[in-house]
């Protein structure tokens, strides 16, 4: 493993993960906490319909979750950035660093909320903006497949050079985070920097050549057997260009209704990333190589 420092079993608290099972994965374990129950009940009292939970909710959570093990719950004033006060599940791993938040921990986590479509935080470090604790993700992993996701995934990132590993876990840490974001133009702008941050690992690790921006997609694309689509990719480029450099969204101003293609764009985006994870993770799974741009649940 590229990442120095003492090694020995450790382990920590996140969530709030919607998942009952127990995961055993080659070098470690993820396991709901005693009070699942509990905190899931808690959570589905305070979400929303469309499955958010808000800063402001944070205090009644807390009060809600006053139990024998007050030290799994932390609360701080209302505001924009809160503690995370729903642990649901702890992370058990063999033969890792010391501080695994720093980590190992920290991919693990962030890929897990990749595959469920949540947002998970350890316990007692920050969040802000609302939180996704139903899926995002149209996909319906089973409990053997997390295993081998999770094995195959930490295994090979253990061997990736110190950089990448950094790469990576910050692609699926930004990922998490786009749904807390409520306009379409931020959600977009999010999820081209996770689409650069893939590109940017894939062209290290896999020798990938491509100058201008469109090009990258389809190379993408082509290395990984993800289907193509030409109008969405230069829909998706034009969106890019015009927000970044003129700051323009959708020909309009951020913050205002789009009527054109930025109305699905960063749905587009998003899914497409969904897809480009996983293969640059070498996982092979049918999924990379469903289409983007359509609705639906898939297979994982």
């Amino acid at each position: 493993m590229k990442l120095g420092g003492k090694k020995q079993v450790s382990h920590d608290f996140f969530g709030y993960l919607p998942c009952k099972w127990d995961i055993k994965f080659e070098g470690g374990s993820i396991s709901p906490i005693q009070e699942f129950e509990q905190v899931s009940t808690v959570i589905d009292k305070y979400s929303d319909e469309e499955g958010f939970i808000y800063p402001e909710d944070t205090q009644q959570i807390r009060s809600d979750l006053t139990s024998s093990s007050p030290d799994m719950f932390t609360f701080a004033p209302p505001s924009p950035f809160f503690q995370y006060v729903y642990t649901s599940h702890v992370l058990c791993l063999r033969d890792a660093e010391v501080d695994i938040r720093k980590g190992s921990g920290a991919f693990l986590i962030y890929l897990l909320a990749y595959l469920f479509g949540v947002r998970l935080q350890f316990k007692g470090w920050w969040h802000d903006g609302r939180i996704p604790v139903k899926s995002t993700h149209n996909i319906r992993p089973t409990k053997k497949t997390a295993e081998k996701f999770l094995s195959h995934c930490y295994q090979l990132w253990k061997s990736w050079p110190a950089t990448e590993q950094k790469l990576i876990t910050n692609i699926l840490y930004m990922h998490s985070r786009t749904p807390s974001y409520e306009w379409e133009w931020e959600q977009f702008m999010i999820e081209y920097m996770v689409l650069d941050g893939c590109w940017r690992v894939a062209s290290q690790l896999y020798k990938l050549k491509a100058k201008k921006h469109e090009d990258r997609l389809r190379v993408l694309c082509q290395k990984f057997g993800v289907p193509l689509n030409e109008k969405l990719i230069a829909d998706i480029v034009m969106l890019r260009n015009h927000l970044f450099h003129e700051t323009l969204w959708d020909k309009s101003q951020p913050c205002t209704a789009p009527n054109g293609p930025g109305f699905a764009a960063s749905l587009h985006i998003r899914k497409l990333n969904q897809r480009l994870i996983p293969a640059i993770l070498g996982y092979d799974t049918p999924y990379v190589r469903t289409p983007w741009w359509i609705m639906g649940t898939f297979s994982f």
